[in-house]
């Protein structure tokens, strides 16, 4: 059972953080938002060490005891797995504006990925 779903996130990117802002209303576990440029980020969270969280979305999983890192296709079915009975309508809304959000990048160009 998840007891935290901590999302790392690029504080940078407006949509990232818009994203992550939203997940807190609709999981029915603990969400916490976390920035990608946060330094204390390794030091809280050991086993981000050696991850690139500000290239793409990253969630840090506490649950029975351990961690653990998702990300891609499993961080957003990881992230269905745990939306709160009452609140699907609302998740729906959320995963097809992320979908639009990114086909227009994909579209205009802009998804390209930031090397830091």
């Amino acid at each position: 059972m998840v007891t935290a779903f901590v999302v790392v996130h690029d504080g940078s990117c407006g949509g990232c953080s818009a994203i992550a802002a939203r997940l807190d209303g609709l999981l029915a576990v603990p969400v916490i938002v976390r920035s990608c440029r946060d330094p204390r980020l390794t030091t809280e969270f050991p086993v981000l060490y050696g991850e690139r969280p500000c290239r793409r979305p990253l969630a840090v999983l506490q649950e029975d005891g351990r961690t653990r890192v998702v990300g891609g296709v499993r961080l957003l079915l990881r992230g269905a797995l745990l939306v709160a009975p009452g609140r699907r309508g609302r998740a729906l809304r959320l995963g097809a504006w992320i979908v639009w959000t990114r086909l227009r990048h994909l579209i205009t160009g802009t998804s390209a990925p930031v090397s830091r």
